[in-house]
């Protein structure tokens, strides 16, 4: 996606986004039988939110082409650091696989750990500072509760806090309060890691920005030949992501395969163009212990669209 253009239709883009994440909180809330928890949020963000962003996409940007695919996992990945209390790697990945102006492929990532306030600023219990360590310092760590990944070892650097792994804050009675930004309130914000979370931007504008390359970080496309422990680190979360099982029942969500909870949604000639292919036949090989992987958004993108046929959604569950 252009620059200029997503500048340009930027204040719509927001407000579209915006609705789209208070239709999926709302879908949360209904489904639960009380009241919702982090994982039911991200539940909706990666089930319920994928087709609005779809929409969305086409909507805002007439003449591309799009894939949007979300991937919703219960329980995250654990990762050992030689602290007493093993952290989690996050809970919603997001990934934006589009083109560059000589049509290379190009790849973004963004981490997000979730955490429910209603203000705009949390202070950080003493209890999840082996999260905090992991967000700030990026020590070695080895894979605990990962699957098939379990004892590989990933070094990242630089060793300090980074633009592809915040924290998301997410208000939990947001029709009534809503959090308080500068110009308006919204219903989700972004927080680098601290001591204190200070919420510096709506989720919706970091979304934009995402899509812009101008948060986030940017990964290897080849994932089979990348040296960077990074981008070895988020092709490590899709890969096992798109071959686990989840149960969430809080959230009306049931045991079944991984493909089957996850929803993919394509323009025409996105069909044959998604990574999805590659990482849905992995995940059918992985051995893993069944509930474990990070959930995902992966947006994929082609400039120029031919013949638009007003766009598909393909159901795993209905899927053959």
């Amino acid at each position: 996606m252009n620059t200029k253009v997503i500048n340009l239709r930027k204040p719509l883009l927001e407000q579209l986004l915006n609705n789209a994440i208070l239709n999926s909180m709302s879908w949360a809330m209904d489904n639960c039988c009380k009241r919702p928890q982090e994982p039911d949020y991200i539940a909706a963000m990666s089930l319920k939110f994928p087709k609005d962003l779809f929409k969305i996409l086409q909507l805002t940007f007439l003449n591309e082409e799009f894939s949007v695919t979300g991937v919703y996992c219960h329980q995250k990945p654990i990762v050992d650091i030689n602290e007493v209390k093993r952290p989690e790697l996050g809970d919603l990945l997001l990934v934006y696989i589009g083109e560059d102006y000589k049509r290379k492929k190009i790849m973004n990532s963004l981490l997000l750990q979730a955490k429910i306030t209603n203000t705009l600023e949390k202070e950080i219990s003493s209890n999840e500072y082996h999260q905090l360590k992991l967000y700030t310092e990026w020590p070695e760590f080895t894979y605990h509760r990962a699957g098939c990944l379990n004892g590989i070892r990933r070094n990242i650097f630089p060793k300090t806090i980074t633009d592809g792994a915040q924290y998301l804050l997410i208000d939990d009675n947001p029709y009534t309060n809503g959090m308080d930004g500068d110009i308006e309130k919204f219903p989700m914000g972004c927080a680098i890691p601290g001591s204190i979370l200070m919420c510096n931007d709506s989720f919706s504008n970091e979304i934009i920005n995402f899509l812009k390359f101008k948060s986030g970080r940017i990964c290897d496309v080849d994932y089979h030949n990348t040296k960077d422990e990074w981008s070895k680190m988020i092709w490590d979360l899709l890969r096992i992501s798109c071959g686990q099982f989840s149960k969430r029942k809080n959230a009306g969500l049931y045991r079944f395969p991984r493909k089957n909870e996850c929803k993919r949604f394509y323009t025409k000639h996105m069909e044959e163009e998604s990574i999805i292919y590659d990482l849905l036949q992995e995940g059918e090989n992985i051995d893993s212990d069944g509930e474990t992987g990070v959930s995902v958004i992966i947006i994929e993108n082609n400039h120029f669209r031919n013949n638009y046929d007003g766009g598909r959604e393909w159901d795993y569950f209905n899927y053959n």
